[in-house]
């Protein structure tokens, strides 16, 4: 049972910090979001494939301070499916349970920078 709370507690977090990310990533018209757009329904981990080599991108976040990735992820499969370039690959950012508001405040803002 207290593990359940436990559980439950670190979900609801995990929801709550990603919402912005996904708002963010859908109002733009320069990305598209791989996966669901309700926090509640996905994991929270997002790819975007930005139309263009997600590589760079990542190493410009990482240059400030953000730690994401770019690549297939081993999921060619799925990405070539919806019609990923798997040169391009896909961007990468994840939330857990201690990420806070701020911090996706922080990628957001970078993301405004390098995208």
């Amino acid at each position: 049972e207290r593990n359940a709370a436990v559980h439950d507690l670190m979900r609801a977090q995990e929801v709550a910090v990603i919402a912005p990310l996904l708002d963010y990533l859908a109002a733009r018209n320069d990305v598209r979001l791989i996966g669901p757009r309700d926090a509640a329904n996905r994991a929270p981990t997002v790819a975007v494939d930005l139309g263009r080599a997600a590589e760079p991108v990542s190493v410009e976040l990482g240059k400030r301070g953000i730690a994401c990735w770019a690549g297939d992820f081993y999921a060619v499969r799925p990405l070539t499916a919806m019609g990923v370039d798997l040169d391009k690959g896909v961007l990468r950012m994840s939330g857990v349970h201690y990420t806070s508001a701020e911090d996706v405040a922080r990628l957001i803002a970078a993301l405004d920078q390098v995208l």
